[in-house]
């Protein structure tokens, strides 16, 4: 299957209007259709849209991968063009009532139902049926709402490529590994840290000076403060374009889309969450706080003290220290066990492309295969640089779909921030690093195993977004398996395996900390709903997280931290009162993850049932009913609890 990226050019923005020119075209041809119906209609539309997505995916990388000032400054031009495009069309009613009619005149499967259901709601969330000035008022918002989110974004990216601290005293690196202290060296006896994910966490983890500890978490926790004016901004539009649209809230309207009934039932269960696990969560802090006073000599915990204390008691309590197994956590070692895995379990293999050109000389391609069927193509760009975004996500390129018996196969894409590859020392991993790659590995098979014919149900598409997590958080739980581990777990100089005493160290160490780590997200998913009570300024804003924080956390944080301005899930991605879903689709993950590994042993009968009747449905299904047909009962509430040890 060839890949044909080209790179982002000045003539971009040309050849979208001319192309968006020529769907519009398209698609009045299609109204004067009399009998009009999905086949003929609605599903050409979708191929139309679907075409400029693809045409647009350079320009996704050149913001976001492989950021250039080219890309930010077309994507500027891009946000008004695109908002134009989709505010016409999702506001056309002659489309809108041609779309009803066949929904409901059609004899239609169940999978173009619910395709039809969702494209119906989203018209309503469009402003289909209010007058004109409303329509105006509503496509106006969604243009000052896209730029707003691209604003914040850049700004985190900004503040995060532009901080330093370079460190001359090597004794406060005392505690560091010689590949960590190697990766951070600038020049002999310099070191530079930054505030990008693998330099931030190592640091704070390892270094033996309280104060430059502060210094460095400060830099984070206080970045990009231009941004709480944005916050203001994009609450009260978004509010406003709720109540335009009938709606309470935005946080009712973000959940009409999603599997929850009502925001008071996702309050309901964060909180209930939250409470199951703050009796944990004290217990975990209460003993670091002692160690941190007897070890150490601290009359207190400041919330920049974690990382290190929890990781010194974790060597005391478990003879364990993280930096012991990231030399068998080669990067590509990695990839090719976790391939493996998935190959002895699904029959999913894996043939990697040497000759792809990309925007990135490291980054990988495979060909996906199952059965002796090609899926699709993978690409996975993993290794961090100041040039792309901070985070971890996986996305699609190329959706799968099927037309007249052939199908196209996908293509998705995988980006990382692991720790890059220098002066001959591959990339090696933290275990929260294999974790993460299982993660979205989990996302892209949702993309890439897709079978389901029509584009507007593959992989990601028509899935409910509270339930997206459910493929990624359970395959996930894969990277904390002893027998899998080993698969990928290498010394990179000497070839020796990871040895099970160390495996069984480092997964008893991932008990301890679970329910802080639990009310942490707990806090991230009550305050993105909460802050919708009302219109709400700034100051009120950051009181509702310290309201949020005083109801589930257990470490005081810093007055000066303003966190919320780096919130990028859910003020410039898809988690505006969406954050929640982290936690609502965990519980389902971990269900099914541990009836799967009952008796330490993989139930490969069940595994392959779920990967048949869930994971490739795509969105063609309700993911929550896919879990009782697999699983042939309801998801144990529980099961999040006892699987991290908190219950």
């Amino acid at each position: 299957m060839q890949l044909n990226y080209n790179k982002l050019d000045e003539r971009f923005i040309d050849e979208l209007n001319k192309k968006i020119s020529k769907v519009e075209d398209t698609i009045e041809e299609l109204l004067k259709i009399k009998n009009k119906t999905y086949d003929n209609f609605f599903d050409v539309m979708e191929h139309l849209l679907d075409d400029i997505e693809k045409y647009s995916f350079p320009l996704q990388i050149e913001i976001s991968t492989n950021i250039t000032d080219l890309g930010k400054k077309t994507y500027e031009e891009y946000i008004p063009i695109m908002n134009e495009f989709s505010s016409k069309l999702s506001q056309n009613e002659e489309v809108a009532k041609s779309i009803i009619k066949i929904y409901e005149t059609e004899d239609l499967n169940d999978v173009r139902k619910r395709i039809l259901e969702k494209q119906i709601l989203s018209f309503k969330s469009s402003g289909i049926g209010l007058d004109q000035e409303s329509k105006e008022k509503i496509k106006s918002i969604n243009l000052e709402l896209a730029k707003l989110g691209n604003d914040f974004s850049q700004n985190v990216t900004d503040a995060t490529n532009e901080y330093e601290l370079i460190i001359e005293d090597e004794k406060v690196l005392s505690e560091f590994s010689e590949l960590d202290k190697k990766s951070a060296e600038i020049e002999d006896g310099k070191w530079k840290f930054t505030l990008h994910g693998p330099s931030l966490t190592t640091f704070l983890k390892y270094c033996n000076d309280r104060t430059l500890r502060e210094q460095l978490y400060k830099a984070s926790a206080t970045k990009a403060p231009q941004n709480e004016e944005l916050i203001e901004k994009i609450l009260s539009l978004r509010d406003e374009k709720a109540k335009i649209l009938g709606y309470e809230n935005y946080r009712e309207l973000s959940i009409a889309s999603k599997t929850a009934s009502n925001a008071l039932e996702v309050i309901d269960f964060l909180t209930e969450l939250g409470k199951e696990a703050l009796p944990k969560a004290t217990e975990e802090i209460e003993e670091l706080k002692a160690f941190a006073k007897e070890k150490l000599g601290y009359e207190d915990l400041e919330i920049y003290d974690y990382s290190y204390l929890s990781r010194k008691l974790k060597e005391i309590k478990y003879n364990f220290d993280p930096s012991e197994v990231k030399p068998y956590f080669e990067k590509n070692k990695v990839v090719s066990g976790m391939f493996q895995f998935l190959d002895n379990i699904f029959n999913l293999k894996a043939k990697q492309i040497n000759d792809a050109k990309l925007w990135n000389d490291k980054a990988l391609v495979f060909e996906l295969e199952r059965n002796g069927v090609l899926l699709g193509n993978l690409i996975m760009d993993l290794e961090t640089n100041e040039n792309k975004r901070g985070g971890a996500w996986a996305d699609s390129w190329i959706t799968s779909y099927t037309k007249d018996g052939v199908r196209v196969p996908a293509t998705g894409i995988i980006v990382c921030n692991f720790p890059p590859s220098k002066d001959g020392v591959p990339s090696l991993l933290d275990h929260s690093d294999v974790v993460t790659l299982f993660h979205e590995m989990g996302h892209a098979l949702h993309l890439i195993t897709s079978k389901t014919k029509d584009i507007s149900a593959s992989g990601f598409n028509g899935t409910e977004w509270d339930v997206v997590e459910y493929p990624s958080q359970w395959l996930q739980e894969f990277a904390n398996n002893k027998e899998i581990i080993k698969t990928f777990g290498i010394h990179y100089e000497t070839g020796e395996v990871i040895s099970d005493e160390l495996i069984e160290k480092m997964l008893d160490s991932l008990n301890y900390g679970q329910g802080y780590g639990n009310n942490r997200q707990v806090e991230f998913g009550l305050f993105d709903l909460m802050i919708y009570d009302d219109t709400y300024s700034k100051e009120q804003v950051q009181e509702k997280l310290d309201e949020v924080r005083n109801m589930v956390s257990v470490i005081k944080t810093p007055s000066y931290n303003k966190f919320q301005c780096s919130f990028s899930h859910i003020f410039a991605g898809g988690y505006g009162a969406g954050y929640y879903s982290y936690k609502w689709a965990e519980v389902l993950s971990a269900d099914s993850y541990t009836e799967m590994t009952k008796n330490n042993k993989i139930d490969k009968e069940l595994a392959n049932n779920f990967f048949d009747n869930l994971l490739s449905l795509g969105g063609s299904v309700n993911m929550k009913e896919s879990f009782v047909n697999v699983h042939k009962r309801q998801p144990d509430p529980k099961a999040l609890l006892k699987l991290t040890g908190i219950l």
